[in-house]
């Protein structure tokens, strides 16, 4: 009995030394089995997987002794990740068996070749004999070209017939990839793995769930892996592992729904596990299908129930402009507000064919990326994005370089293989059509997908809670058509015989072509240029050239949007004029806004022209030099005798201000202006056109503070940077009137040598009357003047001005506050304006009485 246990142990230790089974699950690879070879250069890493974990370029390998006494029925399984794309200087190698332990020295055995120049890499399995090294089994070109994680699974029988089989899932369901038939004697002592690699790929090796020894006998039926459709009338059925012939070549063990049926299956000569049916009848474009199989047998005999497995059959049509159509994107990802902070176009398939998007474009306006294969059924949604976001979604397709979508505005163009635009949009962030959404997070989304010409007045941003809809009907889906007739957005003129005219929405090319255009004063068409299909702006040509600042009306007739309504339209258009310095003031300035507004600036067209504020810049002093300057982007005409406010926020200044006049703002950002003292800037190509060096002490003295108070501008003609031309707005009409005619306003009435504007003051900031204005006109300039305030009992109680250098004839203010900072109170005065030449000798000397008045 002692000899018999012993025996047991001694056969049991064998078979134990002729096994390696190991999963790295004890974080150990140096016991149970112990691996030895560049022990330094690996790691179990915290999923429990053998890594490489190095910092160089070099190679490294770990092997273990097999103990197997024969080649004969054994199998090697296997887990390995390549996290890279290999290459002749990136590769692994798996030694199924090795004459040395150090396999650095390259031995005599069998290996797997992973990685190899060029892009068909592929499983390969070579023997080497003497340093000379065969390749005698090969899986499919480029199914490990790029990173990869898969299952292998390697079979030798006893009459020396290797079997490669490979999970791309990198599980256990593995398909045959080849079998091959060599004799060759290596039996070998040792199984491991070697890594050829650069500094930027020692860390991207992984190995798990090795198994080496007898082989596992299949007990399992064989079982369906895919259906391919070849064409029409053939249909390919991939196995799991090879089959016997008799069962997977009987026509009644296969059939197809709906009402289909092969006439013919052959097992494939070269692949076993593959079955080519063909078929009584053609298969439908776009129909999908089931294939049912029933009582196929394997090599060992085992059989299967009924399986079945489904498929589509797909032929690609050609599409044209508008079969596809872009319906959603997210260019400003960050603040996610539920969606994946990545970039994504959305398509959709607005036609009844079906496409395949391979090697399709979607672009910007800089740069266009390549869509990935894929199909595209009618009805159907597609995201499109970058090949490492894949993931982000459940289901998308990759787009090689994608575009970088600007968040402020960029175009969509989206093409077929063939070039043809399917669709193009040009979005600006206006597009949003709610400022709250703006700053990101929200996609855009088309409203309505049966719209002929997709524009601004077609997208918002996203209602959905997650910001968008990705994949699935958009949040504000709207199928109600257009039935309101086109109106005319803006008409602009350009020099010398030229006028742009902009629609509210996308015209029907044909209409615009064809339109009549009756012009007052009369003008001669020459040319209309229309340059896109659904185009929203077109240029005419007149023949004559359009008088600058002359007024024009124009009628548009029997002209038609992209919907088909038609209409007439009218509108006037003027050529602006060149503005030269005086032609447009600054008018009135907010530097020091209530809580929560925003600085904000008028200016004045003080001309008879029409002047295109486009291109025009507001400017700061910034380290000692003009600064900040902000761009006026668009068009914006600005009459004689009429306003314009730039500001950030023309709703809260509208809100915070009854005075103000809707329409005559410009929205834009603007350089920050001190609430103490700074200079406004007006510029145009370059030149200062205007500025002014306001103080905080310019407001009216007696005001409890001046916040959210403006300066005006009491005289348009009078010189900007004259603090006695700038007074607080009145308080009765809200402390600031922007877009309208100043409440300060005064024009200058020179009226003699010495008068008053008019001869009542009343110093209480109602709009009415809040300064004296004195005139003077002197025979010559060079003069130096003095003007003093007397009350009617003679004392001296305000000095206007003391020795200032005169000009020919100007004016002055005196405010209504004594020298010792308080409102004059109700009664006569009498001013005393004395002039001197420059030795001190008086030219002229004169008095005039007035009355300051107010509230009783």
């Amino acid at each position: 009995m002692r000899h018999f246990l012993s025996f047991v142990i001694i056969l049991t230790h064998c078979v134990l030394l002729s096994q390696i089974t190991d999963n790295f699950t004890d974080g150990d690879f140096t016991s149970n089995p112990t691996w030895s070879g560049s022990t330094a250069d690996y790691t179990v890493n915290g999923s429990f997987e053998l890594q490489l974990n190095n910092s160089i370029a070099s190679s490294s390998y770990l092997s273990v002794p097999h103990g197997l006494l024969t080649m004969d029925n054994k199998e090697w399984k296997v887990w390995t990740k390549q996290s890279f794309s290999p290459s002749g200087g990136n590769f692994g190698r798996i030694y199924l068996t090795a004459s040395a332990s150090d396999l650095s020295s390259d031995p005599d055995g069998f290996y797997l070749q992973l990685g190899e120049a060029g892009s068909t890499d592929a499983v390969r399995l070579f023997k080497v004999i003497s340093g000379v090294h065969t390749e005698i089994l090969a899986a499919t070109p480029g199914q490990i070209a790029t990173s990869f994680a898969i299952g292998i699974r390697i079979v030798r029988d006893n009459a020396n017939n290797w079997s490669m089989y490979i999970d791309d899932a990198g599980g256990e369901n593995y398909t045959l990839a080849g079998t091959v038939n060599d004799p060759s004697a290596l039996l070998g002592t040792h199984f491991g793995f070697m890594q050829v690699y650069t500094m930027s790929n020692a860390t991207k090796f992984y190995y798990n769930n090795v198994y080496v020894g007898d082989e596992i006998l299949d007990l399992d039926p064989p079982a369906v892996v895919s259906a391919t459709v070849i064409n029409a009338n053939q249909i390919d059925l991939l196995f799991d592992e090879p089959l016997d012939q008799t069962t997977a070549e009987s026509v009644g063990n296969y059939d197809i729904q709906p009402f289909l049926s092969a006439s013919n299956v052959l097992l494939d000569g070269s692949n076993p596990a593959l079955v080519h049916l063909t078929l009584i009848a053609p298969l439908t474009n776009g129909m999908s299908y089931t294939l049912f199989t029933d009582n196929i047998e394997d090599l060992e005999g085992n059989m299967s129930g009924s399986q079945s497995v489904s498929f589509s059959y797909l032929i690609a049509e050609t599409p044209v402009s508008g079969d596809v159509i872009v319906s959603e994107f997210m260019c400003d990802q960050s603040p996610s507000v539920g969606l994946p902070e990545v970039e994504f176009v959305e398509i959709y398939n607005n036609s009844s064919k079906i496409f395949n998007v391979q090697d399709w474009k979607v672009g910007d306006a800089s740069s266009n990326g390549t869509i990935q294969q894929n199909w595209l059924l009618p009805g159907d949604y597609m995201i499109l994005t970058s090949t490492p976001n894949i993931d982000s979604f459940a289901v998308a397709t990759a787009v090689t370089s994608f575009p970088s979508l600007n968040n402020s505005g960029d175009n969509i163009v989206l093409r077929s293989d063939m070039g043809v635009v399917l669709d193009s949009i040009k979005y600006t962030s206006e597009w949003y059509g709610d400022p709250d959404k703006v700053d990101g997070g929200y996609s855009m989304e088309r409203i309505n997908l049966d719209d002929p010409c997709s524009d601004r007045s077609n997208w918002l941003a996203s209602n959905d809670l997650f910001g968008g809809t990705p994949g699935t009907q958009n949040s504000i889906y709207d199928t109600t058509p257009d039935t309101e007739a086109p109106k005319i957005d803006q008409l602009i003129a350009l020099s010398p015989n030229y006028i742009e005219i902009y629609f509210d929405e996308g015209m029907d090319s044909t209409s615009v072509s064809d339109a009549t255009f009756l012009i007052d004063p009369a003008l001669i068409v020459q040319n209309n240029y229309v340059l896109d299909a659904h185009p929203s702006m077109i240029t005419l040509q007149f023949v004559e050239n359009i008088v600058p600042s002359q007024t024009y009306t124009i009628e548009l007739q029997n002209i038609r949007d992209c919907w088909l309504n038609t209409t007439d339209l009218t509108g006037e258009f003027a050529l602006p004029e060149t503005a030269k310095q005086g032609d447009l003031v600054i008018n009135e300035i907010m530097f020091n806004p209530l809580t929560g507004g925003y600085d904000w600036v008028e200016v004045y067209n003080a001309s008879s022209k029409l002047i295109n504020l486009q291109n025009w810049e507001l400017a700061n002093f910034d380290d000692d030099t003009i600064g900040n300057n902000k761009l006026v982007g668009d068009h914006f005409l600005l009459y004689p005798d009429a306003f314009v406010v730039f500001a950030e926020d023309s709703m809260q200044i509208m809100q915070a201000y009854p005075a103000a006049i809707p329409g005559r703002f410009f929205e834009m950002d603007l350089p920050g202006y001190s609430n103490d003292s700074g200079t406004v800037y007006l510029i145009n190509n370059g030149q200062v056109m205007d500025k002014v060096s306001y103080m905080d002490d310019w407001h009216f003295k007696l005001l409890d503070d001046d916040d959210g108070k403006s300066l005006e501008r009491m005289e348009p003609e009078g010189t900007s940077n004259d603090k006695n031309n700038w007074h607080t707005a009145a308080e009765a009409i809200g402390f600031a009137t922007p877009g309208r005619i100043n409440s300060q306003y005064y024009p200058a009435i020179v009226d003699g040598d010495f008068n008053f504007t008019s001869g009542t003051i009343s110093p209480d900031n109602d709009g009415f009357e809040d300064v004296l204005q004195i005139n003077y006109k002197m025979s010559a300039s060079g003069f130096v003047g003095t003007c003093t305030i007397y009350d009617d009992r003679g004392r001296l109680i305000a000095r206007v001005f003391d020795s200032e250098l005169l000009a020919a004839d100007g004016t002055f203010v005196w405010t209504g506050v004594t020298d010792k900072g308080t409102k004059a109170t109700i009664g006569t005065y009498i001013a005393v304006f004395e002039a001197f030449d420059i030795d001190g000798g008086a030219v002229f000397a004169k008095r005039k009485a007035f009355v300051v008045a107010g509230k009783l």
